[in-house]
């Protein structure tokens, strides 16, 4: 990949992934660094989005928290603005959302749900949490088994909070 940065990015996410599964995170963390540095200079990038998640997770489990929402929550952006064609507010009906991509956003409001509840940010971790499930059961349908999985966290978050938190205001999901 010496000339071809794309690919370069992507190896270095793929390597990432690879230490990650061998729980060596730091090494991890490096490639996710080296691949983010190389997509902020090219012009276009297939799945930004997804580096940025994958380098949540990895802070995440490196106990990271602030950062690791910080990760997620640009995953989110970069997310909603390729999808804004096909399901914002601007969407002309003409196209149909990749699901794969839908999934990658639910499970994105999911992670930053995640992160906000690490930092003790329950009411924006719950929102965060309620917003996945919605994407997931508006555009993969309710029995998905991505809606199911995001859906059945949400109610296990909501009651750890709960106990944790007596005072925080829930509302139906």
């Amino acid at each position: 990949t010496e000339r071809d940065n794309p690919g370069r990015a992507v190896t270095f996410n793929n390597l990432a992934c690879y230490y990650r599964r061998q729980g060596k995170l730091h090494a991890a963390l490096q490639y996710l660094q080296k691949a983010l540095k190389i997509e902020s200079k090219l012009d276009r990038v297939d799945n930004p989005a997804d580096t940025y998640l994958n380098t949540c997770a990895v802070l995440s489990q490196l106990g990271r928290h602030q950062s690791a929402l910080e990760h997620s929550q640009q995953a989110l952006i970069l997310l909603q603005e390729e999808l804004s064609k096909v399901i914002g507010p601007m969407a002309q009906g003409n196209e149909a959302p990749k699901a794969d991509r839908i999934a990658v956003l639910a499970i994105a409001y999911h992670n930053v749900g995640v992160e906000y509840e690490f930092l003790k940010k329950f009411d924006q971790s719950l929102q965060s949490y309620r917003k996945g499930v919605e994407v997931a059961e508006r555009f993969l349908g309710p029995d998905h088994a991505i809606t199911v999985t995001l859906r059945n966290s949400c109610i296990a978050a909501r009651r750890a909070i709960m106990a944790k938190d007596p005072h925080v205001k829930l509302n139906k999901l």
